[in-house]
């Protein structure tokens, strides 16, 4: 999913407004299974309950957007979660694609004990589709092309090798690698959670948090690190964390994280995107 083109330009203040109405209202409608959508006028009446100088515009502004939030969520994202059953199935077509083609990238095996210890299908896949996408651009098949496993901070210099950005956090993936990249994600993929607890919700301040400094060295410097968030498993994103996936939507349009990739959507949007970034050098 990517960011409403309508909201691209909103300051800093609207994006109180929005986090202020969303936790007042509420992120879901009770006993629907269905992420909100807030009325003009119930966001009048909110605002002036709690004495909330806020202006007709900027509360059309929120209405409208709370319901392109709402209708993202509802009628895309949650068709695109996978739960482990179906990114399974999934991943056994893109292994063999793997298999066959002597593929270089690490198919990693997740942390989960006894029966539910496999791989980590969801990062699998987008390292199949990222090495698969690379050799069909540049026709290279005697190297990876991506750093699969960075075990690094992102660090970015200028063209005199002075360093003028680095990260907080080490990342899942990068192109062409963690040394000045051009892209950078991180997997967020949650099948065989049984709870929806503190790893999820740092999950994604994490991400703001990354977002925030890849925000400040452009703004600083110029220099551009395109910065994806993956994210996958029915249960803990939908049935659990709407609220959360609020938070993503948000953290999106508000310039914070380039771009969230969710569950099958990566079969198109990935190769797409990686594309792009691979024919602007």
């Amino acid at each position: 999913m990517q960011a409403f083109n309508t909201f691209k330009d909103m300051d800093a203040s609207f994006w109180a407004v929005v986090r202020f109405v969303s936790e007042n209202l509420g992120y879901t409608e009770r006993g629907e299974g269905i992420v909100k959508k807030y009325p003009i006028d119930t966001i009048r009446v909110l605002c002036k309950e709690h004495g909330i100088n806020a202006s007709e515009k900027m509360i059309a502004s929120v209405a409208q957007y709370s319901k392109m939030r709402a209708d993202l969520l509802n009628r895309f994202v949650e068709k695109m979660l996978m739960d482990a059953q179906t990114a399974s199935e999934e991943f056994r077509h893109w292994e063999m694609i793997h298999r066959v083609g002597n593929y270089y990238c690490k198919l990693p095996l997740n942390k989960t004990k006894g029966s539910n210890e496999t791989n980590c299908f969801f990062t699998a896949i987008i390292n199949i589709i990222a090495e698969k996408t690379i050799r069909e651009i540049t026709g290279n098949s005697h190297s990876l092309g991506f750093d699969d496993d960075p075990r690094s901070l992102v660090y970015i210099w200028d063209n005199e090798g002075r360093i003028i950005g680095a990260s907080s956090r080490r990342f899942d993936g990068a192109y062409p690698s963690i040394e000045n990249p051009k892209l950078v994600w991180e997997i967020k993929e949650y099948y065989y959670a049984t709870t929806f607890g503190s790893r999820v919700a740092d999950g994604v301040y994490e991400t703001q948090l990354d977002g925030f400094e890849f925000k400040e060295l452009y703004e600083r410097t110029g220099r551009k690190v395109y910065h994806v968030l993956f994210i996958d498993a029915y249960r803990t994103w939908w049935v659990q964390g709407k609220s959360y996936l609020c938070r993503l939507v948000d953290a999106m349009n508000s310039g914070i994280v380039d771009e969230v990739i969710v569950g099958r959507e990566v079969i198109t949007r990935w190769p797409e995107l990686l594309r792009s970034i691979i024919e602007e050098q």
